[in-house]
């Protein structure tokens, strides 16, 4: 069995879920490849970053091609399809929301040999200009199985639709488009993948999420009803993510042993469904002195401000759990959330996680692992981190673990997958 998987990047939350279920498979022994059209990594196995001219019968002067393309791309003279189309239709958004993208990109990821040669063919997030709904449906012959990592592939561009459900009628009119050129130019990209998603059968497809959350508002959506869908988490390595000793770990990064130590990490501080200000607001609201809040990611511009100590930007795993290894608690304040890999990683080094009451959080989340608020709700944000520091016996760090590692351990979650992969291929015999 060969199985390729598709990624826009190998990097971010989702480039690195597609990562990790890649590297899961490859250690139970499954042909696994890796096709993404950004490669920041060198050392991931059979990983491939997308050639546009692969597959082409005159490879030569595909390549030539391309890189004038990507000279004038650079240039600023041409831009690509769904850059000219952002341009036009996003001009004048509201602002606070996350990405909109379009269903169509210059390539034509059928054509690559490595999927040519597939018997499964796994979409991770393929946004911002990597797969085109369009011609890949229309001509793809393989069986398919998508992992969602958020709202965009049943929406009409969203990743994140909020409160609304119009995904599960027709885009119309879209709150995220609000002053724009079209607002009901969402309703368009939904038709058109709901056009192209008719050029396969409802058994070429299968439909994976790490959220019973995500899957039950796939399976409401206009676009993915008619598919089968599963619930998996994303994976994660133990012996990548290994659990510190706290002392030691606090010995090795230089902080307080006499501290509580409240984590949280500073990536897209930009974005308002991230919660940074909600969480500097619960900040307010915890009155002790025996507090050291640490950050991790993108620097804080008002942390010195909030007497936040910044830990750098980690890109290699075995440090970062080396930072939830030392931390009492790990605060995710975020306000719209899939299956988040940080929780993931905090319980996999058994610190205890507080967050807010959205998205799938509330399956990753109970009494013996952490503590939730109500979306929003700063005080019980506050209230949940005072809770948590306060009676850390509720809390067996080992358990944790344990019990994160029996959930979303490598060789469950891909024995998970293996059992899709070898149902897709016998409905096809």
């Amino acid at each position: 069995m060969k199985v390729v998987h598709l990624s826009t990047s190998d990097r971010g939350g989702a480039g690195m879920a597609a990562v990790r279920l890649h590297l899961a498979l490859l250690s139970e022994g499954v042909d696994s490849h890796l096709l993404t059209l950004y490669k920041f990594t060198n050392d991931i196995p059979e990983h491939t970053r997308y050639n546009p001219s692969s597959g082409k019968n005159f490879p030569v002067f595909s390549t030539l091609l391309e890189k004038a393309r990507k000279a004038l791309k650079y240039s600023g003279i041409v831009s690509p399809k769904f850059q000219r189309m952002a341009k036009r239709h996003l001009k004048n958004r509201p602002r606070g929301f996350e990405n909109f993208s379009f269903a169509v990109s210059p390539y034509h990821l059928q054509n690559h040999p490595l999927i040519k040669e597939a018997d499964i063919v796994h979409l991770h997030w393929v946004s911002e200009g990597f797969l085109d709904y369009t011609s890949f449906f229309s001509e793809i012959k393989n069986k398919i199985v998508w992992t969602l990592h958020d709202m965009n592939p049943f929406t009409g561009g969203c990743h994140h639709a909020d409160d609304c459900e119009k995904f599960k009628r027709d885009c119309l009119p879209c709150p995220q488009l609000k002053n724009t050129i079209d607002d009901t130019f969402a309703g368009k990209i939904l038709e058109e993948k709901k056009v192209s998603l008719n050029k396969i059968s409802d058994r070429q497809l299968q439909v994976v999420t790490p959220s019973a959350w995500l899957g039950k508002l796939s399976k409401q959506s206009k676009l993915f009803q008619r598919f089968a869908h599963h619930t998996i988490p994303n994976p994660i390595d133990s012996s990548i993510v290994p659990a510190f000793d706290k002392a030691e770990a606090r010995k090795q990064l230089g902080l307080p042993q006499d501290k509580k130590i409240v984590l949280f990490i500073s990536h897209h501080i930009d974005n308002s469904r991230k919660g940074l200000q909600k969480l500097l607001e619960a900040l307010q609201y915890v009155d002790r002195t025996d507090i050291l809040v640490c950050s991790a990611g993108h620097e804080l511009i008002s942390g010195q401000e909030w007497g936040i100590h910044h830990l750098g930007y980690i890109e290699n795993e075995e440090e970062m759990a080396e930072i939830y290894s030392a931390a009492d608690l790990f605060v995710l304040p975020s306000q719209a959330e899939n299956l988040p890999n940080t929780i993931c990683e905090s319980l996999f080094c058994g610190t205890p996680v507080v967050a807010f009451s959205v998205g799938g959080i509330p399956e990753l989340i109970d009494s013996t692992n952490g503590k939730m608020a109500e979306a929003g709700d700063v005080r019980g944000l506050a209230l949940a981190i005072h809770d948590v520091l306060d009676h850390p016996e509720k809390y067996s760090r080992e358990q944790i673990r344990i019990q994160a590692i029996e959930k979303m351990g490598n060789a469950k979650v891909a024995n998970a997958y293996r059992r899709i992969y070898n149902v897709s291929i016998e409905q096809g015999k």
